[in-house]
């Protein structure tokens, strides 16, 4: 059992942080509160009062969740990268739009006179009616997410198989060699040069790129001192190769099978056992270029 909820909370989850996301899910939430109140017809007897108060909570509310969701995750960037975000993350970060909103919900009795609730018992109050919508509508976001990358993923792979599949001609044919690509370190001593068939992929590790590549089909891992932008502006009018993720750059041809999860794509290149991540960012661009290519 304890495992089951261990790996539960370990699943993979996706969150846009943007202010234009936040600023909509925001006025979700703020709507949410203002009909919940309205429906429970909680405030004084007046109703024009009532909805006067129902409208500073529900504007309190967008406010202070709006807030935690755009500034926290640029303060702490480590914690909230969305490679390592999972659910037992976004449970925790649910907890802390709570517990602004609840501050945000004393402010409000504060500066219409009200008598002030313990602040635990506000922010149990807030846990109980907010939690739960919040945190099922992204479970349900993300199981849409989910099945979608699936189902592209499985559609990738028959675009893999067609990809891979020998081209014969029906008369012999004058083919032009492929034209090689020369990758070379920020100062231009160190040079790797290679068919572009060889190259398999390329990670970027600090200041350093580690490029990795087949030499008679045997892995071989060269390290150049240089940033990926620079590795991809030298190789970009080739096709094949496509960024799918800030730290990946990865020859599209070499693909041997794509899977996903919530996130995105997960590519597994011939010749390495590496399972190479597809942005949620990349995932458009990503198709679309697998698309040309096939």
């Amino acid at each position: 059992m304890i495992n089951r909820v261990r790996a539960w909370l370990n699943r993979p989850l996706a969150e846009d942080f943007s202010l234009k996301n936040q600023g909509w899910l925001a006025v979700q939430a703020g709507v949410y509160i203002f009909l919940f109140l309205s429906f429970f017809n909680a405030g004084g007897s007046n109703w024009k009062e009532r909805l006067f108060m129902h409208a500073l909570f529900a504007v309190g509310c967008a406010l202070s969740s709006l807030s935690v969701n755009t500034v926290v995750p640029r303060l702490f960037p480590v914690w909230y990268d969305e490679e390592y975000w999972t659910v037992g993350r976004h449970a925790l970060h649910v907890l802390l739009v709570l517990l602004a909103v609840s501050l945000g919900n004393q402010l409000v009795l504060f500066l219409l006179d009200l008598p002030l609730l313990p602040f635990l018992t506000m922010y149990l109050m807030v846990t109980v009616v907010g939690f739960f919508p919040v945190f099922m509508g992204v479970m349900i976001a993300e199981r849409r997410r989910l099945k979608r990358n699936l189902l592209q993923a499985q559609q990738l792979n028959v675009q893999l198989d067609q990809l891979h599949q020998p081209n014969v001609p029906d008369l012999p044919t004058v083919t032009d060699l492929p034209k090689g690509i020369l990758l070379t370190s920020d100062t231009g001593k160190e040079r790797l040069s290679l068919l572009p068939n060889q190259l398999v992929y390329i990670e970027s590790v600090g200041n350093y790129v580690e490029v990795y590549w087949l030499n008679f089909m045997f892995p071989q891992k060269t390290i150049l001192r240089n940033t990926l932008k620079e590795v991809e502006a030298a190789i970009a009018d080739d096709p094949q190769f496509f960024r799918c993720h800030r730290a990946f750059l990865v020859n599209l041809r070499a693909i041997h099978h794509t899977t996903g999860n919530s996130r995105g794509y997960l590519l597994m290149m011939s010749g390495t056992n590496r399972e190479i991540p597809v942005s949620r960012s990349y995932l458009a661009a990503f198709d679309a270029r697998m698309a040309k290519l096939s």
